[in-house]
C-alpha cells in the first residue's frame, strides 16, 4: 500500500510539474497572438497644458505588435466634434484595408464651439493660446503605451478649422510629421518655419465662399480675409525647396498641380475640384480620404 502510495505521488508530482511546463508554454503563447493588436474603438482622455482633452482613437483589427505602423490625426471643423468628422471621412475603414491607426481629436471650448488654434483662427482655442501641438505629441505619447507607432509615418488632415490647423502642424512640427493634408484650409499661421521638408496635399473646392478658393471672406473673429489657397500651398513649395511652377493636369472634375524637385522626397500637391463648396468631398466625386492615404504612404519621413 505505501509503495503504491508513493508510486500515485511521484506520479502527481509528474503531473504537476507538467502542468506548470504547459502554463508556461501557454502563456507565452504562439509568436501570432503575443503579436496580434486588439481593435480598439474608444475615447480617451488626457490633461494638456491643464485642459481636460479628448480624443476617439481606432485601431483596426489583425495589427501586428511586433511591427510599428503609421498614425494618422484628423481633425474636425469649426464647431464640429470628433465624432461628426469621423463619419464623414470615412477613414475607419481605410484604416481596416490598410492597418494604420486613426485618432480623431476633439477641440477645445464649449461642446457647441468646439475649436482650434490654428494662428488666426479660432474661437475658444485662439483667445486662450492653446497649443495643439501640445495635445498631439501627449496624444502619440499616450498611444506608445498601446501600439508601437511608426516615427517615420505620423500625419494630419483635418477639414476648415482643422484644414487651418493642418497647416499649423505642418509648420511646428515637421520633426514629428511626415506629411499634411489640409481640406478646405489655408496657412494662417506665422511666421512658418518647419524644421525640415514636409510633404502636403490641399483639397479645396472652388464653390468655396466660407475659406474662398482665391481668398477673401472673413477670418472668423478677426475680420481679415483669408489668404488664397494657391499661396498658402507655393508657400510650402518654397519651403521644401521644390523647384519652379507647378505641373497642372485638369479633368472634368478637378485640376490637379504637382510642385517637382523638392528636397528629401518631399512632394507638395494640390487638387482643385470644380462644383463643391466648404465640405469633405464626397467618395463619388472625389475619394479624397482614400488619395489622401495614399499620398501619406508614398511619403514616409525621410
Amino acid at each position: 500500500m505505501k509503495k503504491f502510495k508513493s508510486a500515485l505521488f511521484k506520479l502527481a508530482i509528474v503531473i504537476f510539474v507538467f502542468g506548470l511546463a504547459a502554463c508556461s508554454g501557454k502563456t507565452s503563447g504562439s509568436p501570432q497572438s503575443a503579436a496580434t493588436v486588439q481593435p480598439v474603438d474608444s475615447q480617451r482622455s488626457l490633461t494638456v497644458d491643464g485642459l481636460e482633452r479628448t480624443y476617439l482613437l481606432h485601431i483596426p483589427a489583425g495589427l501586428d505588435g511586433s511591427k510599428p505602423v503609421p498614425l494618422v490625426f484628423v481633425f474636425h471643423g469649426l464647431g464640429e466634434s470628433a465624432g461628426l468628422i469621423q463619419q464623414a471621412s470615412g477613414f475607419d475603414g481605410i484604416a481596416d484595408k490598410n492597418g494604420f491607426i486613426v485618432v480623431y481629436p476633439n477641440g477645445s471650448g464649449p461642446s457647441s464651439g468646439q475649436s482650434w488654434n490654428a494662428g488666426k483662427c479660432c474661437g475658444y482655442a485662439l483667445d486662450n493660446k492653446v497649443s495643439e501641438a501640445d495635445f498631439v505629441r501627449q496624444i502619440i505619447a499616450d498611444l506608445g503605451g498601446l501600439v508601437k507607432i511608426d516615427p517615420a509615418r505620423i500625419y494630419a488632415t483635418g477639414f476648415s478649422n482643422g484644414g487651418l490647423l493642418s497647416y499649423r502642424l505642418g509648420c511646428e512640427m515637421a520633426d514629428t510629421l511626415a506629411a499634411v493634408a489640409p481640406v478646405a484650409g489655408v496657412l494662417v499661421f506665422d511666421p512658418c518655419q518647419p524644421a525640415g521638408p514636409i510633404s502636403l496635399i490641399d483639397f479645396h473646392g472652388m464653390s468655396d465662399t466660407t475659406v474662398p478658393y482665391a481668398g477673401g471672406g472673413v477670418i472668423p473673429g478677426l475680420g481679415e480675409p483669408f489668404p488664397p489657397v494657391g499661396q498658402s500651398v507655393a508657400t510650402f513649395a518654397s519651403l521644401d525647396g521644390c523647384s519652379g511652377n507647378p505641373r497642372t493636369d485638369q479633368t472634368n472634375v478637378f485640376n490637379h498641380s504637382v510642385y517637382g524637385g523638392c528636397k528629401s522626397g518631399s512632394s507638395v500637391e494640390l487638387y482643385t475640384i470644380n462644383g463643391i463648396g466648404h465640405s469633405w468631398p464626397s467618395q463619388y466625386i472625389v475619394p479624397a480620404s482614400q488619395m489622401i492615404w495614399d499620398f501619406f504612404k508614398a511619403h514616409p519621413k525621410q
